[in-house]
């Protein structure tokens, strides 16, 4: 099975992801975007080894500013603030939205998800990746989805078919808030029909998207949920009022 777009839709609010392709951001616009972070974020962006790196963040964090302001009429992007649990997911501290959301991003791509009523987690990776994926699959997955892995008779596919996997685990794992405290391989995903499998009683909903050579998963703690998926432009995101 090759992994496709797949998006569980049911009659439940929606989780809206946005993603954007840092390769479509001019090197006018960055300077516009990380005006948008406070000054912890700007502490944070700059000791970046890497400047593809630093760019990934700035624009996961210019993003998630953005789009709260399209979902809260009248606060501005750069007033937001954040604060962190004990186990490192991120909340709103002020201004009071009754939002949740979640973040990503990699080289060349990052992601938000923002919902009301539903613990969300996002997770966005490359699949083109240099790794040995079945090696790493059975040491961190759980043994059927390490199955799906080697099911795969060459390393590209293997490499596809991992990160589908490990994005739709990460984007889990967020959405429960203990991170990898949880463990990898404390639940299983599968890929047709997206579905988390475990031991506990937490359900969750899921989507994934395939955008050029990265995975996107998004899910949702507590039952169904709608899920909306759409790409944004760097000029829209210095616009919001």
């Amino acid at each position: 099975m090759t992994p496709v777009d797949a998006t569980q839709k049911t009659s439940a609010a929606f989780v809206d992801v946005s993603f954007i392709d840092l390769a479509a951001i001019g090197d006018d616009e960055w300077p516009r975007l990380a005006a948008l972070l406070d000054e912890a974020e700007t502490a944070r962006a700059a000791r970046f080894a890497f400047e593809a790196d630093r760019r990934a963040y700035v624009a996961a964090h210019a993003l998630l500013r953005a789009r709260l302001s399209d979902r809260a009429t009248g606060i501005a992007p750069a007033e937001w603030r954040f604060g962190a649990t004990s186990h490192g997911k991120p909340f709103l501290l002020s201004p009071p939205a009754g939002l949740d959301f979640s973040l990503s991003h990699t080289r060349g791509m990052a992601a938000v998800a923002i919902a009301q009523g539903y613990d969300i987690g996002v997770d966005v990776e490359s699949f083109v990746k240099p790794r040995d994926a079945l090696k790493v699959a059975k040491r961190f997955f759980a043994p059927e989805e390490a199955a799906l892995v080697r099911s795969k008779s060459d390393p590209a596919s293997q490499s596809e078919v991992f990160f589908a996997i490990w994005t739709l685990k990460e984007a889990v794992l967020k959405a429960d808030g203990r991170g990898l405290a949880r463990g990898l391989d404390s639940f299983v995903v599968s890929l047709s029909p997206l579905a988390v499998s475990s031991e506990s009683e937490r359900t969750y909903a899921l989507a994934q998207w395939r955008r050029g050579g990265f995975f996107i998963a998004a899910a949702a703690r507590g039952g169904e949920a709608n899920f909306r998926v759409e790409e944004a432009r760097p000029s829209e995101l210095t616009q919001v009022v």
